[in-house]
């Protein structure tokens, strides 16, 4: 934030420390971040060095001033699939294979509609697709020319002539869904304990 220097009564104001180098700051107008005053020229990332004098933002942790880059790339958790930007601990997120999105991020790269738990969703080179765009991608090249490709039509045609699905939710079962008869109570344990230890 730039200020200007007060003076009391008319009286030149007083000058300060600037908390960059340590000299004092005389010029009429200084940079105030994180409580202390900087000369424009000292107000920089202390990682890449980038001046932050003209920079709408910057970031502060354990006394260092970062910009918004460095301050992500070393303290956030990940960052967002689609946007790059920063995923604090906190936020609620959509995951993709090994990608992490904003939930406001995790949108088809085709028409943008927003994707939700549940939803059935492709991915391809990296990128979300809703089911028809998804498709209708797959379609358009089958998937010939390149051995990513071809390994991904595999996968898309595996599971009953559809398009290689992730779920945004509890895992898909491939396969006739499974009947269990139990016939008496010693049966009924015996499953019970099975199950059990299956789980763990």
């Amino acid at each position: 934030m730039l200020k200007e220097r007060e003076s009391l009564e008319g009286s030149p104001a007083t000058p300060d420390e600037c908390a960059g180098c340590g000299g004092r700051i005389q010029d009429r107008y200084y940079l105030l971040a994180v409580d202390r005053q900087w000369h424009g020229s000292c107000l920089r990332c202390c990682e890449c060095r980038l001046p932050l004098d003209s920079e709408l933002t910057c970031f502060s942790r354990d006394g260092n001033i970062y910009c918004k880059e460095d301050y992500y790339r070393m303290f956030c958790v990940k960052r967002c699939a689609r946007c790059g930007n920063g995923i604090t601990a906190n936020e609620l997120v959509m995951r993709a294979r090994d990608m992490v999105y904003h939930l406001t991020c995790f949108t088809c790269v085709a028409c943008g509609s927003l994707l939700s738990k549940g939803d059935v969703f492709g991915m391809r080179d990296g990128l979300v697709y809703c089911r028809p765009h998804y498709d209708s991608a797959c379609m358009d090249d089958y998937c010939e020319d390149d051995v990513n490709r071809v390994y991904r039509c595999q996968e898309m045609h595996r599971e009953s002539d559809s398009p290689s699905q992730f779920y945004n939710g509890g895992p898909s079962h491939k396969g006739r869904p499974r009947k269990r008869k139990l016939g008496s109570p010693e049966d009924l344990q015996v499953q019970t304990m099975r199950m059990a230890s299956t789980a763990l």
